[in-house]
């Protein structure tokens, strides 16, 4: 008599679809956070792309500090996104490297292992000779 009990009463369905909305909602939530993730992620290594092009130009033109100051202002300009990262900038010979390298943003804190930023830029060193400075146009 017991076990007729338990199956009719498990047969019913009465409140299955309360408890199929929460699960939908879970993974409603799970992949929003996914994607926010992924979204501030891909910005902030737009961030660094852009500081690393726009220090390796200023470097090659004026200089290292003049390359590091560039990176800097983008970064800066990058807000909260850009705060795990630093620049830095390498001369070799004819060419000027500038490397943008740090932590990503996280926007939950979840354990999750994102990679590390790291972003490069290489242009030539720009050399001017004393007779190209003395000409005038």
């Amino acid at each position: 008599m017991a076990l007729g009990w338990i199956a009719a009463r498990a047969a019913e369905e009465r409140g299955s679809s309360i408890v199929e909305g929460l699960l939908a909602l879970g993974l409603l939530l799970l992949v929003f956070g996914i994607g926010a993730e992924a979204m501030l992620f891909a910005q902030a290594r737009t961030i660094a792309i852009a500081a690393a092009q726009e220090g390796a130009r200023s470097a090659a033109l004026g200089g290292e500090s003049a390359g590091l100051a560039s990176a800097r202002e983008v970064l800066a300009a990058g807000g909260g996104l850009a705060d795990g990262l630093s620049a830095s900038i390498e001369e070799r010979g004819a060419s000027v490297t500038a490397l943008v390298a740090g932590s990503p943003p996280a926007l939950f804190h979840s354990g999750v292992l994102l990679p590390a930023i790291r972003a490069a830029a290489t242009v030539p060193q720009e050399r001017y000779t004393a007779a190209e400075f003395a000409t005038s146009p």
